[in-house]
């Protein structure tokens, strides 16, 4: 394949992949707790001009450190702030991270794997969505897949009896810093497994000769630690100097909350280990069905150092998430980019003829499972039904038919042989879904819009104070503008009325329980329906009060 062809069909895989990672972002809203509370934070960032130090409503933010809200933050300066900014980010990074992985894959394994390879990770389903995700998973995971193609070409260069070059140890110690500046220092970890599980691979049937753990160890030497560790410390000191000075004790939080990530359920995300091997069928979608073949392919060719290592920077990361007990699916997504060149291995192999795992009996059940998971998709939309009646119908109606027509052409083409073009169907169809869920169907849903729709209806601004009582949605704070503030239980009858705020965002069953006497100094604004699917996942009746501007001091109630 000429240079030319390469680089024609790379451009054409990630500006596809980046108009998917795009589109719809701006009309569809944050979702769940962790989207609001990134983008108001960055939000804060920049009104306040505070880059230092990551507050949320005001508050420290420990949860993450500010690369991301930076990123966010910088985004949103030149688009205004708005969900798309936010997600801009981690739209951005998986393209970034395809053309890393595209450069080294061709380098070492040859164009049409790097082409492949690529392809497939731009269209899992779990990079699109951590792309069209306003969080830290898109962004760290270029800087860890990053790390990997440094590790890879170590590896590869010492396999060949070259020194690595210089470049690869001060890049790797330096994206190492940057990961370390977007989510902690869990990075290190993911490397150090990476190459532990990778060392096991190299000596094999060795286990038992010292010389042979000394020698296969050997390539280690390419990090250059004396060399490499001041750059990390270049990277990540100047932040920490200054946070030190301007917020002495958010470090020692910041790793107190990465220690009850580690070992405790935060926000009801505990899981035990093997939770994402639960969900790789449908993360990994489309390309769960050569997941099977992929595994026993991979086994077969694990000799070929290529496929060794890609097997090692699967399991550095996924082994430490999956001992993590905070977990969420975006958590093993670094993972992808070694498993996107086995699955692109398995496919062109079986494509050429050298095995037939795709037509083999064992693999017709996969398909079956396959084609549920695919029709399933098309059918998710119609769930909405239970939250509401005013839904786009056309729009369910066509995304169902689409989904169906897609299984069809990718299950037709598998049983003609057609290797390629199922890939192609598969990768190409799948994104279109997303395509045509984005913006036919959830923007369309507005009993998702709860959020927005009350802030309609409140002044925008910090200063203007809104008390959430009995509705906890965090995107209220961002689309109000930072004034509004949440758990405000039995707000209105434990405190007096010339301490209220001047607005108020109730449900409704909170308001029944508040003597008449206190509802007559509110005046009833607005009142909305939807569901609440950051706390309570239910449908809820939102009022929208306003204090009436008189005197209360005669008002005297326990």
């Amino acid at each position: 394949m000429s240079a030319a062809k390469f680089w024609r069909i790379l451009l054409l895989i990630l500006s596809g992949a980046l108009l998917v990672y795009l589109v719809g972002n701006q009309r569809v809203g944050l979702w769940d707790r962790d989207e609001p509370r990134y983008a108001e934070c960055a939000r804060e960032m920049l009104e306040t001009g505070d880059w230092v130090v990551p507050k949320f409503l005001t508050q420290w933010r420990l949860e993450k450190p500010p690369l991301i809200y930076w990123c966010q933050a910088a985004a949103m300066e030149f688009m205004g702030v708005t969900p798309a900014a936010a997600r801009l980010p981690s739209a951005i990074a998986p393209i970034i991270t395809g053309i890393v992985i595209a450069l080294v894959v061709r380098k070492y394994a040859g164009p049409r794997r790097a082409l492949w390879t690529t392809f497939i990770f731009c269209a899992s389903g779990l990079t699109i969505g951590a792309a069209k995700f306003c969080n830290t998973d898109s962004v760290l995971t270029c800087f860890v897949i990053g790390g990997q193609a440094c590790l890879a070409v170590m590896y590869a260069e010492s396999r060949a009896h070259r020194p690595p070059p210089l470049w690869t140890a001060i890049l790797f110690w330096a994206l190492c810093g940057l990961a370390g500046l977007t989510k902690g220092p869990q990075v290190l970890g993911m490397h150090a497994v990476t190459m532990l599980i990778l060392l096991l691979l190299d000596v094999g049937s060795r286990i038992r000769q010292f010389s042979a753990w000394r020698d296969d160890a050997a390539w280690w030497r390419g990090l250059r630690p004396l060399i490499g560790i001041p750059v990390l410390v270049l990277v990540v000191a100047p932040w920490l100097i200054l946070i030190h000075h301007r917020a002495p004790g958010f470090v020692a939080g910041l790793f107190k909350m990465a220690g009850n990530h580690a070992l405790t359920s935060m926000d009801g995300h505990g899981e035990p280990p093997g939770y994402h091997l639960l969900l790789i069928f449908g993360t990994f979608f489309p390309w769960s069905l050569l997941l099977p073949a992929t595994i026993a392919i991979a086994w077969r060719n694990r000799r070929l150092a290529p496929v060794r290592f890609a097997m090692a920077a699967v399991a550095g990361p996924w082994l430490l998430m999956e001992f993590v007990r905070t977990k969420l699916p975006f958590y093993v997504l670094p993972s992808f980019g070694g498993l996107s060149f086995l699955a692109a291995d398995a496919l062109i192999r079986c494509a050429r003829g050298q095995y037939d795992d795709l037509k083999q009996k064992a693999f017709f059940a996969t398909i079956v499972a396959w084609c549920i998971a695919g029709l399933g998709l098309g059918a998710g939309p119609w769930f909405a039904i239970l939250a509401s009646r005013q839904l786009p119908w056309q729009g369910m109606i066509a995304f169902s038919i689409a989904a169906v027509i897609y299984v069809a052409i990718v299950v037709f083409r598998l049983m003609q042989g057609r290797i390629w073009r199922a890939a192609v169907t598969m990768g190409v169809g799948s994104s279109f879904l997303v395509i045509m869920l984005y913006t036919t169907i959830l923007p369309n849903f507005d009993f998702l819009r709860l959020s927005q729709r009350l802030a309609e209806h409140l002044p925008h601004g910090a200063d203007i104070r809104v008390a959430m009582v009995g509705y906890t949605e965090p995107s209220l704070a961002f689309y109000q503008g930072g004034g509004a503030r949440e758990k405000f239980e039995n707000y209105l009858v434990k405190n007096p009325p010339d301490s209220w705020f001047d607005w108020v965002v109730i449900d409704d069953t909170d308001w029944r329980a508040v003597d008449p006497r206190r509802q007559a100094l509110l005046k009833l604004v607005d009142s909305e329906q939807g569901i609440v699917y950051a706390a309570t996942g239910k449908a809820q009746t939102v009022l929208v009060l306003r204090k009436i501007p008189i005197l209360y001091g005669d008002l005297h109630m326990k």
